[in-house]
């Protein structure tokens, strides 16, 4: 049979294979009616079999007994003996609070890493902000409360379009913009920027990506109202992007966002669909006006160097012959110089000289010579020197 004893620790029995007390031996007597190691003419639960006989009928096992012991093994496990006086009250509540209390200790523990700031909230107010990586302690909720953000990531901004599956779908009342001489441009344009003040991107403003994505907006718009629309489809386009950028880190830096403005970068400036043709004859014409313009320059280069060197060429020569001729006329006025003083000293025999020169150099190409003298008598008809010989007599007339 079965017995409890002083611990409450269930002793088995070998009458049966459950070792429990049987519910029709109360008793706790080991024998019976049949007697025997088979606890009286008992069933392996305890029972005696109906309609009588010493092992005939079927056995029924005790469900309430089964499962009162089943309890008894549970309370024994975990609730330990029976004998033990049970914790006061008092004393396992100041336990739960104690083991609560730490807990709650511990969750004010927390980890910022690298690329992230903290901002500690003191009962709703900001109170500090961590900017260095490691592990840190404040006050557990809610007396403290703590929030973290990426600074590090750049974050993009796509104005004018969407992107959907890798191509750019335009969004017109974004995009389309009115240039400083009443044009429309159709702009795309991305913005690049970081957290630089944490506690001002929480709670300064209600929407901070969505403030950031206005502002750039109107910014773009206000730069592009000054700018004339050639300049904006060509050559403007860098000028464009540093005047928006900086435009937009003003205002942002005006409504104290914590926003930093990395770059501003035009996509595309496009005339609106509907007059692209347009624009494009336009543009094509520009294209041959700068082409000719530059064959224009390229003939200008060449032509004018030459007729620049054939004016100074002119010049040199002109200062040669300058030159040259006030040489000669001093030269002859030296002369001049020195006749007349030779002149003065001597007239007659310097003006017999001069007068035989001025013959000689006045006859010495001629091919008639007249002679005569003084003496009346008549000349002669004519002295012809031809080169080839002389002759006093006339010569026949050739006829034509």
């Amino acid at each position: 049979m079965a017995s409890d004893d002083n611990d409450g620790t269930i002793l088995l029995n070998q009458g049966g294979p459950w070792g429990g007390r049987s519910p029709g031996n109360d008793s706790g007597g080991g024998s019976g009616n049949g007697g025997g190691d088979n606890g009286g003419g008992n069933n392996p639960w305890g029972q005696r079999p109906q309609g009588g006989g010493s092992g005939g009928g079927q056995n029924e096992p005790d469900l309430d007994e089964m499962l009162r012991q089943a309890q008894d093994r549970f309370k024994n496990t975990f609730g330990g003996k029976k004998s033990q006086s049970p914790m006061e009250p008092g004393k396992a509540i100041s336990l739960l609070l104690a083991l609560l209390a730490l807990v709650w200790l511990g969750s004010g523990f927390y980890t910022v890493q690298p690329e992230e700031h903290a901002v500690i909230l003191t009962f709703g107010k900001l109170t500090s902000t961590k900017t260095d990586a490691g592990l840190g302690y404040r006050m557990p909720f809610p007396i403290q409360d703590i929030y973290k953000k990426n600074v590090a990531q750049n974050r993009q901004l796509d104005i004018g379009f969407t992107l959907a599956g890798g191509v750019h779908r335009d969004s017109p009342f974004e995009s389309s913009m009115l240039t400083g001489d009443e044009n429309i441009v159709k702009i795309h344009f991305s913005v690049l920027w970081h957290i630089g003040s944490l506690g001002d991107f929480l709670f300064k403003i209600d929407d901070p990506e969505k403030t950031v994505q206005k502002v750039a907006e109107s910014s773009m718009r206000e730069i592009i109202g000054r700018t004339q629309i050639q300049k904006a489809l060509t050559e403007g386009r860098g000028d464009i992007e540093a005047k928006a950028k900086e435009l937009l880190q003003q205002t942002l830096d005006s409504y104290g966002t914590g926003v930093i403005i990395n770059s501003v970068r035009l996509l595309s400036v496009d005339p609106p669909d509907s007059v692209v043709d347009a624009f494009n004859d336009v543009q094509r014409a520009r294209t041959d006006k700068e082409r000719l313009k530059n064959e224009a320059d390229a003939y200008k280069n060449d032509i004018v160097p030459r007729a620049k060197g054939e004016a100074q060429k002119l010049l040199r020569e002109a200062e040669a012959y300058k030159e040259s001729v006030i040489a000669k006329a001093k030269g002859d006025a030296e002369r001049f110089s020195s006749i007349y003083k030779a002149y003065a000293q001597a007239k007659d025999i310097t003006q017999k000289r001069i007068y035989l020169e001025t013959m000689q150099e006045v006859l010495q190409n001629s091919r008639k010579v007249i002679l005569g003298d003084k003496s009346g008598m008549p000349l002669l008809p004519m002295l012809q020197l031809d080169g080839k010989g002389s002759s006093l007599l006339p010569q026949p007339a050739t006829r034509q």
